[in-house]
């Protein structure tokens, strides 16, 4: 009798992920939607699977749970490389603070517009406990984030009376969500224009004269 040696390799077939790909971002899409028009806790699992064509099962199988599905919204609107790039650019203007600010002025006004759904689902969600949770950390992240971007910086860069702790206070507060919607979304100004406020307020409130 002839046995036949079977390859027990799992076979990757690109096909089969490209199409887990494609499953993955439709139920995010769907979740998003979901989450930003209702609430995310008035938003079961297998609403979101219905709305994105799958059973709730895949979305278990994909996500674990719903807090998997906001982790992987926040990871799919700033992965690694978003970090890196603004990294790169904030070194290549060293020579500039002013400069620096401007770049961070227009990155958080881009981030803001291109994923307002997402914010919106923060806003609304802080009082369940899985999203604030999740926006505490994310808060946290940010200011620590602007700290080390400002630990580059000697102290006699900063304003007057300003130290380097309050300065990152300072830039963590004014480049947020919450004030972009109120002058963007509640008082209805330009995109343009707030982007050009926000500089200014940055470099007026941060920067040496």
């Amino acid at each position: 009798m002839t046995h036949v040696k079977m390859d027990k390799r799992r076979y990757h077939s690109p096909i089969r992920q490209e199409q887990a790909q494609v499953t993955r971002g439709r139920v995010l899409d769907a979740a998003l939607e979901l989450f930003a028009s209702q609430g995310y806790g008035a938003t079961p699992i297998t609403a979101i699977a219905r709305a994105a064509g799958v059973v709730p099962e895949t979305v278990y199988a994909v996500f674990g749970s719903k807090r998997g599905i906001i982790d992987a919204l926040v990871e799919r609107a700033a992965p690694a490389d978003l970090v890196a790039r603004l990294d790169a650019e904030w070194v290549a203007r060293s020579a500039d603070r002013g400069s620096q600010l401007d770049l961070v002025a227009s990155f958080s006004v881009g981030f803001w517009v291109e994923h307002a759904a997402l914010a919106q689902v923060f806003r609304r969600g802080t009082g369940d406990a899985e999203i604030a949770d999740e926006w505490s950390k994310r808060q946290a992240y940010r200011r620590g984030y602007f700290a080390n971007l400002l630990a580059t910086w000697p102290d006699r860069a900063f304003r007057s009376g300003l130290d380097r702790d309050r300065a990152a206070d300072v830039l963590w507060a004014l480049a947020t969500d919450e004030v972009f919607s109120l002058f963007v979304r509640t008082r209805g100004w330009q995109v343009v224009e707030y982007e050009a406020w926000l500089a200014d307020a940055l470099r007026r409130e941060i920067l040496a004269d």
